[in-house]
């Protein structure tokens, strides 16, 4: 084990618990719920858009939240990364694999980086 590591998993996994949880919250705000029950961002500025009565206005809002996709996107592939990455790299020093935590840390970085989470294929949550 590297030296200096000290890990609770009890501690990580309430951690990764809550910031799950929070996930699942923004995730829904953003894309809506699965079953229909939450709209999500872009139907919303697409009634907020016809509400304005106005197609500049309208056409404004819906270019400020396609301007911001992207962004948005991009936060919620480095909270995914981390909680895999996070979670993957905990489980290898309590395996005693160091060269597996430095993989499942870098496999995070970069699916923060590019959204392609195919190295966490079968980890928990991963889908």
């Amino acid at each position: 084990m590297v030296d200096g590591w000290r890990v609770d998993p009890a501690g990580v996994q309430n951690v990764l618990t809550a910031v799950s949880d929070r996930t699942i919250t923004m995730s829904t705000a953003l894309g809506g719920s699965e079953d229909g029950s939450v709209q999500g961002v872009d139907t919303i500025v697409q009634d907020a858009a016809t509400a304005a009565q106005s197609q500049v206005i309208g056409e404004a809002i819906a270019g400020f939240f396609e301007h911001r996709k992207e962004t948005l996107t991009g936060i919620q592939n480095r909270v995914r990364a981390s909680l895999l990455g996070a979670s993957g790299a905990t489980q290898a020093v309590i395996d005693g694999d160091d060269e597996m935590a430095a993989t499942t840390q870098a496999n995070a970085v970069s699916a923060a980086s590019n959204g392609n989470f195919s190295a966490f294929d079968g980890a928990p949550g991963a889908n």
